[in-house]
């Protein structure tokens, strides 16, 4: 809307300087004259046959009256016009090159009627024509400039949105992968002395239950993110390692970890659950799992270590993948193999604040 009315405002005040002239120039040259003005009102949209019919209407012009007039100067707009908007500048370089033609026709017109000196005309002109060549090249390039610096930003925008989506399916194969294992594992456990031991199978159950609401929070959690800010806020809540408490797996929890930032503490939270879950797919019933924890100059150690037969089936599958990832974010470091006698050990080491 604001480029419109200046443009109108461009051809307002053209049409003013044709109506100065207007005791000067015979009605034909009038009606030329505002016909140029007018193709200007299109010339961010078209600025090429705007060019095209504003030069063909300035060499009709000096045909019925050789005289070099104040409206010409819709030849330098419609080519400054070029040089701007069109996308190639090839263009622009044919406009400067009609203009300067005209230059040197306004320069033979002004000699032969002996109203100025022919070199006169044409370096002033010619300088004049230059100075709105190079003007509007000055322009085009900067909002090129400007539109690759948007293009680059959209880029990393979409790069960002890609690396969120990614940390999004992490987070979401943290809580369902943990979730259903314990489930299963309880599920198998309840069904094995549903007979002998009907309280035990009950506390199974119990088990089951509450570990399907916490997956379903944890999932509200994540998905909250796709959904904007607010709902981010309705769903604070923060996992915590007393959290694994009832999953239902021999848990010993050696050290403390101290405080720890948001992004810390979940990073520490997600590498025992994922240790967790890989116990209870791989280690076997009855197994155990030892976290050891300790923090010295800044650094925190997480070792993970259960009493299985020290094997993890797809050990590149995407728990391990994913502690390897969020400790790589931290800047830490990353281990997990088997350890001598049975057993499969995760080793982590993260910076912390404070």
């Amino acid at each position: 809307m604001r480029s419109r009315l200046f443009d109108a405002a461009g051809v307002a005040c053209v049409l003013a300087l044709l109506y100065l002239e207007r005791h000067l120039a015979p009605v034909p040259i009038l009606v030329i004259g505002t016909a140029m003005a007018l193709c200007l009102l299109l010339r961010r949209a078209y600025p090429v046959p705007v060019a095209a019919a504003v030069y063909g209407l300035a060499v009709v012009q000096v045909a019925v009256r050789p005289a070099v007039r104040m409206v010409d100067v819709c030849v330098l707009i419609a080519m400054y016009s070029v040089v701007k908007y069109h996308r190639r500048l090839l263009w622009g370089i044919v406009a400067g090159g009609g203009a300067a033609a005209g230059v040197l026709i306004a320069a033979l017109v002004e000699w032969r009627s002996d109203t100025g000196s022919f070199w006169t005309v044409f370096s002033v002109v010619g300088a004049v024509t230059a100075t709105v060549w190079a003007s509007a090249y000055s322009v085009r390039t900067r909002r090129l400039y400007i539109a690759s610096l948007e293009e680059e930003r959209d880029q990393l925008a979409r790069l960002m949105a890609a690396d969120e989506r990614a940390a999004i399916a992490r987070e979401l194969h943290d809580v369902i992968a943990h979730s259903l294992s314990v489930m299963i594992v309880q599920a198998d456990g309840a069904a094995y002395v549903v007979q002998t031991s009907p309280a035990e199978a009950r506390q199974a159950l119990d088990t089951i239950a509450a570990t399907g609401r916490a997956a379903l929070t944890d999932m509200r959690r994540v998905l909250a993110v796709l959904r904007g800010p607010s709902a981010v806020v309705e769903e604070r809540r923060r996992p915590r390692l007393a959290d694994l408490a009832e999953s239902g797996l021999a848990l010993r929890i050696e050290g403390s970890a101290g405080e720890l930032g948001a992004a810390e503490e979940l990073t520490v939270f997600r590498i025992v659950q994922e240790s967790m879950t890989n116990t209870l797919r791989h280690a076997g019933a009855g197994a155990s799992l030892l976290v050891r924890l300790e923090r010295s100059d800044g650094t925190l150690a997480i070792t993970a270590t259960d009493d299985g037969p020290g094997s993890v089936a797809g050990a590149e599958g995407h728990g391990l993948i994913g502690m390897r990832e969020r400790v790589a974010m931290h800047g830490g470091t990353f281990a997990a193999g088997p350890v001598d006698g049975g057993g499969w050990q995760v080793r982590a080491t993260i910076p912390v604040s404070g």
